[in-house]
């Protein structure tokens, strides 16, 4: 009898740990959409400080950025703030305003080592 009593709150334990397990490996899902809805805001031409323009282009699937009319690179979206070039030496920071639009961006780069 000890036993069963023992085991009911080891079982009803081990069912709110795999629930509680379960719901935290379901959240970055949700997050995904406002993400990627957050991209799309970013979409569009912007000048950079050196004359150069960049193009963002955020699809379905991909996520493209060009530099003064060259060909779309996908680049991958770090979060909703950062772009990161298929080689990591570049970098697209999206600064937001109150509103969520882009209010500004910075193009970062590094040298090859």
């Amino acid at each position: 009898m000890k036993t069963r009593t023992h085991l009911r709150p080891l079982t009803l334990s081990a069912i709110l740990l795999a629930l509680t397990t379960l719901a935290s490996a379901q959240k970055p899902a949700r997050t995904a959409a406002p993400e990627r809805a957050m991209l799309r805001g970013a979409q569009g031409e912007y000048l950079l400080e050196d004359g150069r323009t960049l193009k963002v282009h955020v699809g379905a699937h991909r996520l493209g950025v060009s530099v003064d009319a060259r060909p779309l690179e996908t680049w991958r979206a770090e979060s909703a703030a950062l772009l990161v070039s298929p080689d990591g030496l570049r970098r697209v920071r999206l600064y937001r305003n109150g509103d969520g639009m882009v209010d500004r961006i910075a193009f970062e780069t590094d040298r090859a080592r």
